[in-house]
Parts: C-alpha cells; sequence; structure tokens
C-alpha cells in the first residue's frame, strides 16, 4: 500500500472523529441529552435517540487510540453525559423504546416494530460500554446501573444460552428477523455481558447462560447464506472470548470477504446482494485488521483490506458523515456506520504504516 493510501484512510478516520465528537451524534439538549443518535436526517437532526448505540458511542470514547488525538477532558465529558442518560431511563424497571422518538409527531419511529420489545443484544452493548468507558477511567463505576441492566437481562438467561428478546410481546408477533432470534451474533452479547465482571458480580444463571452460548455456536460458523451484519458480530465476540477459535475466525471472514466486489464492497446477504452497507464493510476491515496484526494468515490478505478501506474512505462526506448505503434517497447520515468505520479506518491507516497496532480485540465497537 502506498504511503498515499494509507493517508487517506487516516484522513477520513479524522473526519469521522470530528464529525461524532463535535456534530450532531450526541443529542445536546432536551429530556434525551447526552444520549447518542441512530441517525441524522438531512437538516443535520437526530431522528431518534438510541440505547444501543449510546453503548456503542461509550466503548468508542474508550478506544485507545482516541486517547492519543482527543483531549481526554473532553472524551470524559461526553461520557459522563451519555452515562446520565443511561441512568435516567435504564436505572429503573420498566422497559425502554428501542428507539426513541425526539417529538411527538415522529409516529413512524414511535410505531417501528422494534419498540414492541426489548432486545438483550441492546442492552449487552450498554453494558460492554460502560465497562469499556470505567476501564478506561472515563467514568465513575456505575454499580447501580450496571446491576440494573444485568438483572433485567437475566430475564433471557436460558439453559442453552440466550434469548434475544428481554421482554414484550412474543417472538411471533414480531418479523422473522435474525435479531428476534437467537443465533451467533448473540455471541458478541455475551462476551459484553461477562465483561462485567470487571466490575461488577453477573448474575449466576446469566453467566452461565453467556458461557453456555459462546460454546454452543463457537464450533460452527453461520450458514454461507446468513446476513453478513450479524455474522460479524459473531466474530467480534468471538475475537473477543476465544482467541483459540481466530484461525477459524479469519477463515470465515476470508470467506464473506471473497464474496464482496472489486470495488471492496460487500453484500448485505446472498438475497439482497444489492445491499451494500458502510457498516458491514467497516466491521469486515476491523476484524480482518486485528486478525492480520495477530499473525493469521487465514485472514484475508492485505490487498483485500486495503480494498475494503479504500471503498469505506470513499463513503466518508467531506464534512466526516457517512451514509448507511450510498445515493440512498433522502440522504441519511448513520452514527453506528461513523463509528464502525473511525474505528477501522484509524485501525488500518496504523497497522498499514507502522505494522503494529495499539488495540485488542476487546476495543471493538
Amino acid at each position: 500500500m502506498t504511503p498515499m493510501a494509507a493517508n487517506e484512510s487516516n484522513e477520513a478516520a479524522q473526519r469521522l472523529r470530528h464529525w461524532l465528537l463535535n456534530g450532531p451524534a450526541q443529542i445536546a439538549d432536551g429530556p434525551e441529552q447526552g444520549a447518542i443518535a441512530g441517525t441524522i436526517n438531512s437538516a443535520g437532526q437526530a431522528d431518534y435517540a438510541y440505547g444501543e448505540i449510546t453503548g456503542y458511542y461509550l466503548h468508542w470514547l474508550a478506544s485507545a487510540h482516541l486517547r492519543r488525538v482527543v483531549d481526554e477532558a473532553w472524551l470524559i465529558a461526553k461520557a459522563k453525559a451519555a452515562v446520565s442518560w443511561c441512568e435516567r431511563r435504564f436505572d429503573q424497571a420498566h422497559s425502554v423504546p428501542t428507539r426513541i422518538a425526539l417529538s411527538d409527531s415522529s409516529s413512524t419511529i414511535t410505531d417501528d416494530w422494534r419498540n414492541k420489545a426489548e432486545f438483550s443484544f441492546d442492552l449487552a452493548m450498554l453494558v460492554g460500554g460502560l465497562v469499556a468507558a470505567r476501564r478506561r477511567s472515563l467514568i465513575e463505576t456505575p454499580k447501580s446501573l450496571l446491576s440494573a441492566l444485568l438483572s433485567r437481562l437475566e430475564n433471557c438467561a436460558r439453559e442453552e444460552g440466550l434469548a434475544p428478546l428481554l421482554c414484550g410481546v412474543n417472538a411471533g408477533d414480531l418479523p422473522q428477523r435474525w435479531s428476534t432470534q437467537s443465533g451467533h451474533f448473540l455471541t458478541k452479547a455475551a462476551a459484553r455481558i461477562l465483561s462485567a465482571e470487571f466490575i461488577v458480580e453477573v448474575p449466576v444463571a446469566l453467566a452461565a447462560a453467556c458461557h453456555a452460548h459462546i460454546e454452543r455456536f463457537g464450533s460452527t460458523a453461520p450458514i454461507a447464506s446468513y446476513p453478513l451484519h450479524p455474522t460479524l458480530y459473531y466474530l467480534e465476540g468471538e475475537l473477543a472470548v476465544a482467541c483459540e477459535r481466530n484461525g477459524a475466525s479469519a477463515s470465515a471472514l476470508k470467506r464473506l470477504v471473497n464474496a464482496g466486489a472489486d470495488d471492496g464492497s460487500l453484500p448485505e446477504s446472498a438475497a439482497t446482494a444489492d445491499i451494500r452497507r458502510a457498516d458491514i464493510v467497516a466491521q469486515a476491515l476491523r476484524v480482518g485488521v486485528l486478525l492480520r496484526a495477530c499473525g493469521e494468515r487465514k485472514a484475508p490478505t492485505e490487498k483485500q483490506l486495503d480494498r475494503l478501506a479504500a471503498n469505506l474512505s470513499s463513503r466518508v462526506n467531506a464534512d466526516g458523515s457517512i451514509a448507511f448505503q450510498p445515493h440512498a434517497t433522502p440522504p441519511q447520515r448513520n452514527v453506528w456506520c461513523a463509528m464502525f468505520a473511525e474505528q477501522a479506518l484509524a485501525w488500518h491507516a496504523q497497522w498499514r504504516t507502522q505494522r503494529t497496532l495499539n488495540a485488542n480485540a476487546w476495543d471493538i465497537v
């Protein structure tokens, strides 16, 4: 890779970073102040507050590479605002909508099918974000909040693993999606839940369910027709909890990347090959860079990773925002895509120029 191409990854990461820290990603006022938005509309306003993405944001703020380029006081202020929102919303018994509308007129968001249930994956990402932020000393230990989240997650503990839905209507009343059914992707949720053992006691039944889930799905990768986004969640979880399976993870990732196009884009799934999402490219890139940094030769080649990085860099707008899909109408900036992409491109630039990586699997947002 030429130094110029490595610079493209680094410059794109810088733009993403500025947008995430100084733009509209974190809600600045109102009852949802401190929460992180899921998407930003064409007017530059947040569409809804999103608990899962707030967990990602806390995790992203704790990224080791950010501490070298961002004032720590700013990271702490952003993290504290996010935790304050979490405490207002989640440190209580009742369920919280998956996507929280920011105005009374947002009926499309309020009526979204995802708001009919609370997802264990979403709460697990909040747990992981809180733990990561505490590990990096960005926040004080949020014991009460973590205990409340883990207590609710205990309701999804099963002998065979984790259930996807925490509360609400039965899964049969929801669309048949990967997110409404237990599967490989919840390996990432299990890893995030177990990370809380660093701070608080994880309920015995919940910890057992997490370990059971990791073992149950660790022996085989998802089938080829399974969507890439949750497959990559699975690989992210595998990297965090089972380094002895890195070779299998590398082979699975290479199979996914081999299904991509010459321009570095990746299909959402075999059934929706025309959908080419930015978050999927970013997920594949950061997992691939980590595996390469670990010396896994079964991982995608450096040329393949460079192609993913070039595709991702090309999607980053001048203001540092990034769309879920290119050429979408109306344009919609996606916050979790921005976090995944910033992390992936920053890691790629460091690995390709320094041949080392100041990151590990637990840093993955």
